[in-house]
């Protein structure tokens, strides 16, 4: 990583921060979510000690998230401006990217990274990208299909409001989707301001998470229709999948303005057809079954157009097994190699590690234009 000290401060949840000096580079404890003063202080008071453990003086360098309103983000230009340093952005997913490229010394990857949010450096909420990194650069090559995110949000805590976003991006008509939505549960005066959302743009921001996803199919099979803690749906959903036999269900892959896109609202659709007739167990193996092959075929498909034989798989969504395992076997069977983070978290706890990686380095990210 050089021989300049970085101080890489994460994101805004499931924070850690990383130093890093003389060849090596420590990750903090746990902070949690730094999202008020009270935790902002906690993160300030843990890095003054850490510099202290390891003898760093106010790095230079410092590494942070991409999003302009994140409270690190902030931090990160305040204490640049004190030590007279500076500040190295780096996009959410391709801090997760490149931290597994790091923890295997590749020089050359296709990478997946499937989680619940990361500002995009399109203004969208990524989380479901296909990278390619190589002489030092990355670039956005895939991702799956963007759907609307009603509430924004909202829709992590109530995700049938994601739900909707799918069937939405399938074709139902706006009076079946309202339908729907009430026999769910939905209040009808709730469900008239999602249709309305999803249907003018309006407080519905463009989504390509992989886990929002899941929470989806969760919400619409009905076993998590509001999120009481982070990943509730996710998780609730890959316990209702243990005994399930996933589907044989196409994914269609696309290319779409130069970018392949995993169509996994075809795939929602083909979900809701299957709870007419098959168990909530089989529903929900295949649920996570698609979100698996679907991004590991674009992977491949990648890897093979540029001659790279090794695939990376990250974020929070790879710490589920049965999806890290689905994905693992459709890159293998391929004949490429599959590697996943063994040092850092795979999750946002380990997005530090990946931002020093980054900014040390000397990456680039070959941004989207901002719409």
């Amino acid at each position: 990583l050089g021989r300049q000290s970085i101080l890489a401060l994460g994101p805004e949840t499931g924070v850690t921060f990383a130093l890093y000096d003389d060849g090596a580079i420590t990750l903090s404890q746990h902070i949690g979510s730094v999202n008020n003063l009270e935790s902002l202080e906690f993160l300030r008071e843990a890095i003054d000690h850490l510099e202290r453990l390891v003898g760093v003086a106010s790095p230079r360098l410092i590494a942070c998230d991409a999003h302009p309103h994140f409270m690190t983000t902030h931090l990160a230009h305040e204490l640049a401006e004190t030590s007279g340093g500076r500040v190295v952005a780096v996009q959410h997913h391709v801090a997760h990217f490149v931290g597994t490229m790091a923890e295997h010394r590749l020089d050359e990857a296709i990478g997946v990274v499937l989680d619940g949010y990361g500002y995009g450096s399109d203004g969208t909420a990524w989380g479901g990208e296909v990278f390619v990194g190589r002489g030092r650069k990355v670039e956005r090559v895939g991702s799956l299909r963007p759907v609307r995110l009603p509430g924004g949000d909202a829709a992590t805590r109530f995700p049938l409001r994601a739900a909707a976003g799918y069937l939405s991006a399938g074709g139902m008509p706006e009076v079946a989707l309202r339908e729907e939505l009430e026999s769910r549960g939905l209040l009808r005066e709730a469900a008239d301001a999602v249709v309305y959302q999803i249907a003018r743009g309006a407080n519905a921001p463009w989504t390509t998470s992989g886990g929002r996803f899941l929470d989806a199919v969760a919400a619409w099979i009905g076993i998590c229709r509001e999120r009481t803690y982070e990943g509730e749906p996710a998780m609730r959903l890959e316990a209702a999948a243990r005994g399930g036999t996933a589907r044989d269900v196409e994914v269609p892959i696309r290319e779409v303005e130069g970018r392949l896109e995993v169509d996994l609202v075809s795939g929602f659709a083909a979900l809701v057809e299957m709870t007419k007739r098959a168990s909530l167990a089989d529903v929900a193996a295949t649920a996570q079954s698609l979100l698996a092959r679907g991004t590991a075929a674009a992977a491949v498909r990648v890897a093979r157009d540029l001659g790279i034989g090794v695939v990376c798989l990250s974020g929070g969504v790879a710490v589920n097994d049965a999806i890290a395992t689905a994905f693992r076997r459709r890159v293998e069977a391929a004949g490429l190699r599959t590697v996943t983070n063994e040092w850092a978290p795979c999750g946002d706890g380990g997005v530090s590690f990946g931002q020093a990686a980054f900014a040390g380095a000397g990456w680039h990210f070959k941004a989207d234009r901002v719409a």
